[in-house]
């Protein structure tokens, strides 16, 4: 029997309530985790601005810092889960990195949960120095590093794209051995194979987060994951299976950012059979995008949290 759906709360946005507020209300309203993504500065000139038929939204210019971000939430909240959608792993220092979430799984009581991703966006990558080519090269091994950092009393590392000599690094994080990496990518535009090919290859790779699936999209996804874990002799159970949905996609809130970020449609649905469905297939948690602004408040969060029965 699949275990009860979580459900999530996207925030970051500075055009709304302070995130503590954010944090504060989700976690009363009984939504399990708040996820805040990333990108750390936008190109004025992009040659390309739709990729696998997703538009660059106008938020993505806009993003604060996500480790700052949650670090004040972690400070108002204390069951809720403090998570990235996505952090750009490649593109941090991976020593620094390790650091700042070590210190925030520590702060928080070991409620983080780190959803990686490599980036889409050619020209971020290059000025971040990062080759568009090797971006997962990149990502994996930076991963890898913090691994090191995070396990090892003295952390050492020699890879292609990160070497350090041996290091103390502390704090380490609370959780052990450290906390989730999901892969945070994939959608039905694209040839996912890789992407749930990686969570299993990956001994530090805790899941795999990706965009909107339809729910028997999502049941082809999963029934592949579960037969590549059997192979490799991998428990599926073990994995976190997070997926981003805007909420609008159920029939809660305004459809347009179906437009410009994540598009499908189940409003001809009954919302709780469809996440149902979900959770039959083997999904774990749904990450809602109804994140509160200056003008609706937290109207939105109540009413969804109600149609959920979470409060």
């Amino acid at each position: 029997m699949s275990s009860p759906m979580k459900f999530g709360v996207g925030a970051g946005s500075v055009d709304g309530p302070p995130v503590w507020e954010i944090a504060k209300v989700a976690e009363d309203l009984g939504y399990d985790s708040l996820w805040i993504g990333q990108h750390i500065a936008i190109p004025v000139e992009i040659a390309n601005p739709v990729r696998n038929g997703i538009r660059l939204p106008p938020s993505y210019r806009q993003m604060p810092d996500p480790f700052i971000m949650l670090a004040a939430a972690a400070a108002a909240t204390t069951t809720i889960k403090l998570g990235t959608n996505i952090c750009l792993v490649g593109q941090l220092d991976p020593i620094n990195l390790a650091k700042q979430i070590a210190t925030l799984d520590q702060i928080s009581g070991g409620r983080v949960i780190v959803a990686i991703g490599t980036g889409w966006i050619v020209e971020e990558l290059e000025m971040m120095g990062v080759p568009f080519k090797r971006r997962w090269d990149v990502a994996r091994e930076h991963c890898e590093a913090m691994q090191a950092l995070w396990t090892e009393d003295e952390s050492s590392f020699s890879g292609e794209f990160v070497s350090f000599p041996p290091v103390y690094s502390y704090p380490k994080p609370l959780q052990k051995p450290h906390p989730p990496l999901l892969l945070g990518a994939g959608n039905p535009n694209i040839d996912n194979s890789l992407w749930l090919r990686r969570p299993v290859e990956s001994d530090w790779a805790g899941g795999w987060s990706p965009n909107f699936f339809f729910p028997h999209q999502m049941k082809q996804q999963l029934d592949d994951l579960r037969e590549r874990c059997a192979k490799a002799g991998r428990d599926f159970d073990s994995l976190q299976i997070n997926m981003l949905m805007p909420a609008s996609n159920l029939g809660w809130g305004d459809k347009a950012v179906n437009d410009t970020v994540i598009r499908g449609d189940l409003t001809d649905r009954d919302p709780l059979e469809v996440i149902a469905e979900y959770s039959e297939a083997g999904l774990t948690r749904i990450l809602l995008g109804l994140g509160p602004t200056k003008d609706e408040g937290f109207r939105l969060m109540e009413d969804v949290a109600k149609k959920l029965g979470l409060v």
